[in-house]
């Protein structure tokens, strides 16, 4: 009968080891999870399909094992691949193509350039070719808007 047994309570709840409990993992990380998935799919009911596929994947404790990840970063990076994934399943469905930018502004260009990056997937010299710039001014304009989002 040891299989059902309960932990003897020497580990803390922060711990996260491989045999973690996928629901106590939820309930700590899942909403942010699913604001960085939101971010990518503005589908809700796409948006929570990733979000389950996240938590019930073998991928999210092969991450947490590692003791060089911490949890909220491997959920982050997990989320994000998930959302693109489904993303990109669900817009090669319709025909996607890469969004238009003639409504951002030059203030407005780093911003544009990290969604599409970020959240939308697109590898960075394929941006800076669609938007008829160079690699380093599209990097330039990446890092200037990181550094917009640092200010106090």
């Amino acid at each position: 009968m040891g299989v059902l047994q309960q932990p003897d309570g020497n580990s803390n709840s922060q711990d996260i080891s491989p045999r973690f409990d996928r629901i106590r993992l939820y309930e700590q990380y899942g909403a942010m999870a699913y604001g960085i998935i939101l971010q990518i799919i503005p589908d809700p009911n796409l948006a929570q399909q990733a979000l389950v596929s996240l938590f019930a994947s073998p991928q999210i404790e092969q991450c947490l094992a590692s003791p060089s990840n911490s949890p909220a970063c491997a959920i982050i990076r997990l989320a994000r691949a998930k959302a693109l994934d489904v993303n990109r399943v669900s817009s090669s469905a319709i025909g996607a193509v890469f969004p238009e930018q003639s409504h951002v502004e030059d203030g407005n260009m780093g911003k544009y350039i990290f969604d599409l990056s970020f959240n939308q997937g697109y590898e960075l010299p394929a941006i800076a070719e669609r938007l008829k710039i160079s690699y380093v001014d599209a990097m330039k304009s990446m890092r200037d808007y990181f550094k917009y989002l640092r200010r106090p």
